[in-house]
């Protein structure tokens, strides 16, 4: 049964590890309520003059734009049975987007429960339809977007596209990636930008084992996908060999005119960032040094001075510690784009120097995980999450501190097409049973400078197992995931899309921190808002969370 009531208050206190006292520590985050989709209150202007056919949607990127807070959305459905928005085009545009007026809502101490800011979802005038993301490719299925930016005249926004690039030899591929010629693909040709491209080891049931095609459709023989081997989820084993893919994320620049629109869109092929994030930021230059005095870690404010574009990526969205594929995390940063003409040159994080410096380089095959270990300052360590999600990092000028955000969980009941762990299988196939999935927590760590050292992390709201019963944390009585074993009405409500399990169960993912949002708390410390996303239901909610020095 779908509950469509307020939701209640939850405050959960923060799991902390043993941290030294200079580094900043969680002490509380607040759940406020629906931000948008199930439950969440609609925006005046997607009531009248037309109601719009909406009802819900997940990821939420944020960034400032004009006095606007803009948010780019990840598939959309127009109905709790899953009905596509913008109908006219079937399933191929499928995120939405939405803003929020920043005059209205300067003060964030006035976002409290109860009281949650309307986002303006994009609507077609006169018509009932939400209107999609057209980045000039099709973007159905897990194709997103992953990220957006405004350099204050032009916004620019990211997608993951999710194909790879097919080969015969390793000069197909450029950039120190190799030729795997062993891999085949499940799911659409390489060539279709329509529908998905998965990797399969040659011999795999149903697994396509040629990758290109001639003119005339024909399988080139000996054809295979372009692999990073020098990614940390790239171990010469089947599913490790599949997890070193390249893929291609997409850039380009909205439309002043149609905001649906992208356009001079580049295509980035990428492995170590086929999972980015980005941050905008006012001063940057690595060759000066890193103190205070030499940089400004604020959002950008313009383009064409120092202002720069960080990234942060991971090669995936789930790691497997157990066999020694973690997800590293990578930086990189380019030029703030200027214009409609913008270049794409990413300098990749190769290391510091002895004095400290970060040391970069156009080539993304000698990048190097940052530090995620500040215990062992110097020593490049790896991810010890296994569900990494995705990830959002921000400047909190109040503690003069990075704080990046992730985690979260997955669903593992098995399916007709899954049998083994479901929508886990996707992502890391036959070794998903070793996958450690946890409390489905999302994770708080931070950092001085954007490669680290990293400090260890906390779990900041903790999902609950959902293998408990009765159910805990946010699968309890008031929480925000749904659990079929939670009675009572105080229980969050149900998606019922077409073939979920019936003990489908929730959990929580893709967090992003609202840096306009942002505080210094009374006392000392931050406030930071940033919104997450829960399946089941499908919805994004607002968060807040108080962050001591």
């Amino acid at each position: 049964m779908n509950l469509r009531r307020p939701l209640p208050i939850v405050v959960v206190l923060a799991s902390a590890s043993p941290l030294c006292v200079a580094e900043p520590v969680a002490q509380h985050t607040e759940v406020l309520g629906p931000f948008t989709g199930h439950d969440a209150k609609l925006h005046p202007g997607n009531v009248s003059p037309v109601q719009i056919r909406y009802y819900g949607t997940d990821l939420g990127w944020s960034y400032a734009h004009q006095g606007r807070l803009q948010f780019l959305f990840g598939d959309t459905a127009a109905t709790e049975s899953g009905e596509p928005i913008e109908a006219a085009t079937g399933r191929a545009y499928d995120d939405a987007f939405g803003s929020i007026d920043l005059e209205e809502w300067t003060d964030p101490a006035r976002i409290t429960r109860g009281n949650v800011p309307p986002i303006l979802i994009g609507q077609h005038a006169g018509s009932p339809e939400a209107a999609a993301l057209d980045p000039g490719h099709p973007m159905e299925s897990f194709k997103t977007p992953v990220g957006g930016f405004s350099n204050g005249r032009n916004e620019y926004g990211v997608f993951y596209f999710s194909k790879p690039r097919g080969c015969r030899v390793d000069a197909d591929c450029g950039d120190g990636l190799a030729c795997d010629t062993g891999l085949g693909y499940f799911g659409s040709p390489v060539d279709d930008d329509a529908g998905l491209t998965l990797a399969c080891a040659d011999g795999t049931p149903a697994c396509n084992a040629d990758t290109m095609r001639t003119a005339g459709g024909e399988p080139i023989a000996g054809s295979g996908f372009c692999v990073d081997t020098t990614s940390s989820a790239w171990a010469d084993t089947p599913v490790g060999r599949i997890s070193g893919v390249a893929v291609h994320n997409l850039i380009g620049i909205r439309s002043t005119e149609d905001p649906r629109r992208y356009t001079n869109v580049r295509r980035w092929l990428t492995n170590k960032f086929s999972n980015p994030a980005f941050r905008t930021v006012e001063r940057f230059d690595p060759t000066e040094g890193v103190d205070r005095a030499h940089r400004d870690y604020s959002d950008a404010k313009g383009a064409g001075g120092g202002q720069r574009v960080f990234i942060w990526g991971r090669p995936g969205f789930v790691g497997v510690g157990a066999r020694q594929r973690s997800l590293g995390m990578y930086f990189a940063y380019v030029d703030m784009p200027v214009g409609a003409d913008f270049e794409w040159n990413v300098r990749y994080f190769v290391g510091t120097d002895a004095n400290g410096r970060p040391q970069f380089s156009p080539d993304e095959h000698r990048a190097v995980a940052v530090d995620l270990d500040a215990t062992r300052a110097g020593v490049q360590t790896e991810e010890t999450w296994d569900i990494v999600d995705q990830v959002s990092i921000a400047w909190v000028e109040p503690l003069g501190k990075w704080v990046m955000l992730y985690g979260g969980g997955m669903v593992t009941l098995p399916t007709k097409e899954l049998p083994r762990c479901g929508v886990l299988e996707l992502f890391a196939r036959d070794e998903c049973t070793d996958v450690v999935v946890g409390k489905g927590a999302i994770h708080m760590r931070t950092a001085d400078q954007p490669w680290g050292p990293w400090t260890a992390p906390q779990d900041v709201l903790e999902g609950g197992d959902p293998a408990i019963s009765p159910p805990e944390l946010q699968y309890a009585p008031g929480g925000v995931l749904r659990h079929p074993d939670c009675k009572g009405d105080a229980c969050v409500g149900h998606t019922d899309f077409e073939g979920i399990n019936p003990r489908e169960y929730g959990f929580l993912y893709a967090a992003n921190i609202i840096s306009e949002w942002t505080r210094p708390a009374p006392g000392g410390g931050a406030d930071i808002l940033w919104n997450v996303s829960t399946w089941d239901p499908y919805r994004v909610v607002l968060v807040r969370t108080r962050i001591r020095p």
